[in-house]
């Protein structure tokens, strides 16, 4: 009989140890969140899967994606931030960044990512937060005089996301969790240039306003 549980122990020893020899290699050590098939290059770049960019790049394109900043399995690591710690040192990250992925939390889950990001990320360091706007979303999708019926669900139902936050909110939370500083800025904007140019939101989806971008300062 197959020893599954060993199995995927073994593959997560082995994830542990490359991830810490990654590190050990890097002279700044950045953390992109929910990379989905756009890995960036000599970052720590996490999700559940790994997702090749080739079918992806018509989207991304060369602008969003450039050849020179292509990463590649050797920069991906397979994490699951809602469960586990980051095997990481406190104060050891210089830059945290993603986009469209704290959405995808619960709200439980959203204050222990924000908690594990502010333990690892070094004092005066940006946390860069791109994210959904409630507020935007309802104000232009939805008729609340129709109760139920007005109420735009597919902010949820559709784009699977679980809890979408206002600034307000985001900026309690990270108040609360222990960030000094809350700058709202707007895309491409931050107190960090080492960010990538910022592909979401895609217009397609929801106007640039239709996202909160902001710097959380350790």
């Amino acid at each position: 009989m197959i020893n599954f549980e060993k199995i995927i122990n073994k593959e997560k020893k082995a994830e542990l140890i490359r991830l810490k020899k990654f590190v050990s290699e890097q002279k700044v050590v950045k953390i992109q969140f929910g990379c989905g098939p756009r890995i960036l290059k000599k970052w720590i770049n996490i999700d559940l899967h790994y997702c090749h960019y080739q079918n992806y790049l018509k989207y991304y394109t060369d602008k969003y994606y450039p050849p020179e900043i292509r990463g590649d399995k050797n920069d991906f690591f397979t994490f699951d931030i809602t469960k586990a710690k980051l095997p990481l040192k406190d104060n050891s990250v210089d830059l945290i960044f993603h986009e469209d992925f704290l959405e995808h939390l619960n709200q439980k889950q959203q204050i222990i990512f924000l908690a594990e990001t502010y333990r690892v990320l070094k004092k005066n360091h940006v946390h860069r937060i791109n994210t959904p706007n409630l507020l935007i979303s309802m104000k232009q999708n939805s008729h609340f005089k129709k109760g139920i019926a007005g109420v735009f669900q597919n902010e949820w139902d559709k784009n699977h996301h679980l809890n979408v936050l206002t600034p307000k909110t985001l900026q309690e939370l990270s108040e609360l969790i222990g960030y000094s500083q809350i700058i709202f800025q707007k895309r491409n904007l931050s107190v960090s240039k080492l960010i990538p140019l910022e592909y979401r939101p895609d217009p397609k989806d929801r106007p640039e306003n239709g996202n909160i971008f902001a710097d959380l300062i350790k």
